[in-house]
């Protein structure tokens, strides 16, 4: 096989932003709850599945936040926010395993800690949201990166940073290097595919 080939297989073709929400599926007669850690407008990316989907293809359910553009927003608005109260929009689609499981145990399926699945027979309102979701996320990533690159002894601006952090999802008690690392490497995903 050829290499180069092999390569664009699993290569992304769409940017991905982070998603820390749950899911349900279907698979047979059940109906199971999995967390989901990103999305971009060709799929999801699943952990914590209770359960290996035995058929291929199933429906899915996400439930995903609907942020606001958090640089128009002050100070106050912004310690307004909760997390768990933010609307959210719940999408419905079919979805199918993007990785191959066939000859893998019952016993191995369990220690498997991340499912790919590709979205396919989407609506366009659908695809709309996904990408509305995706934009907004990377406006957002942006301004928390604007307050790394300006943050200062101030503790109001450390505060602000924190709280902005813990909005899009992020551990707001991780030490400032740590959280920068993770917010950058969550931004890459999301300025390129």
């Amino acid at each position: 096989m050829n290499v180069k080939n092999d390569k664009s297989r699993f290569q992304r073709r769409h940017v991905r932003a982070p998603l820390r929400s749950t899911c349900l599926y279907v698979d047979g007669d059940h109906v199971f709850k999995a967390r989901t850690l990103n999305v971009s407008e060709g799929g999801v990316l699943l952990s914590e599945l209770p359960h290996m989907p035995e058929i291929n293809a199933f429906p899915m359910m996400l439930s995903m936040p609907i942020y606001p553009k958090l640089s128009t927003m002050s100070f106050d608005e912004l310690k307004g926010i909760e997390v768990e109260n933010l609307p959210r929009k719940i999408l419905k689609v079919k979805s199918r395993l993007v990785r191959s499981y066939e000859g893998q145990s019952n016993v191995d399926k369990v220690f498997i800690n991340y499912i790919g699945c590709e979205f396919y027979f989407t609506s366009p309102e659908f695809e709309s949201y996904i990408t509305e979701y995706v934009e907004t996320f990377a406006k957002n990533t942006v301004y928390l990166l604007s307050l790394f690159e300006s943050l200062s002894k101030r503790s109001e601006q450390l505060e602000l940073l924190r709280l902005v952090a813990h909005i899009l999802g992020y551990d707001r008690r991780m030490k400032i290097p740590l959280l920068r690392a993770k917010v950058l490497h969550d931004y890459q995903s999301l300025e390129s595919v």
